[in-house]
């Protein structure tokens, strides 16, 4: 009988498939809509100082299998009107700021940070921070830091810290933690790691 390993419930990020791929970075939206409709399967983004925008026209066309990577010190704003399949990714590391609307889906890693509205999901590692409004979804591990306004949900394991607001929910597990104010949803097996705050958390 063959052992299986049970998979985390985590995805996992494509980063490149193509070791051998031209690592050529984009700085511009053109540039990044031009190498995936050329059959790119790992994209590098550095905007340097420029903010850049993204939206359906140089993302949904593209093939189903690629990465677009954000790195260094980007900044990226991303809306698009229809998900993303499963297999093409968008990764933010570095020291990276996403700002996300619509329904994209974010992977943040390092110390990037991520405001995410809409529909929108981030799954955060290492010591990203998550900013989650409106009905997005973040699923955060690590040491993130995620704070969650109006009806966001947050899914917080390992040492993640969870600020929570509004009609929020908040599932806690392994060490994490939450501060929250009266109102908010928490449930998890480490529900009990929980502070409520008064509830002016805005200012």
């Amino acid at each position: 009988m063959s052992a299986r390993r049970t998979t985390r419930s985590h995805p996992r990020v494509l980063v490149s498939r193509t070791l051998d791929e031209p690592r050529r970075v984009s700085r511009t939206a053109d540039s990044i809509r031009d190498r995936l409709r050329t059959g790119a399967q790992l994209v590098l983004v550095a905007t340097g100082d420029q903010i850049i925008e993204l939206s359906d026209k140089e993302l949904a066309g593209a093939g189903q299998q690629w990465t677009l990577r954000i790195v260094g010190m980007s900044r990226v704003r991303i809306h698009l009107n229809t998900p993303l399949p499963a297999t093409a990714q968008i990764v933010a590391t570095d020291r990276a700021f996403v700002e996300v609307t619509g329904h994209v889906t974010v992977h943040a890693y390092t110390h990037a940070t991520v405001h995410a509205f809409d529909e929108c999901t981030v799954h955060a590692r290492n010591v990203a921070a998550v900013s989650a409004c409106d009905s997005s979804a973040v699923v955060a591990v690590d040491d993130t830091v995620i704070t969650a306004y109006d009806s966001a949900r947050v899914y917080a394991s390992d040492r993640a810290w969870v600020i929570a607001a509004d009609s929020t929910s908040v599932h806690l597990s392994g060490d994490a933690h939450a501060s929250v104010v009266r109102g908010v949803r928490v449930t998890g097996p480490a529900r009990s790691n929980l502070h409520v705050a008064p509830s002016a958390m805005h200012g």
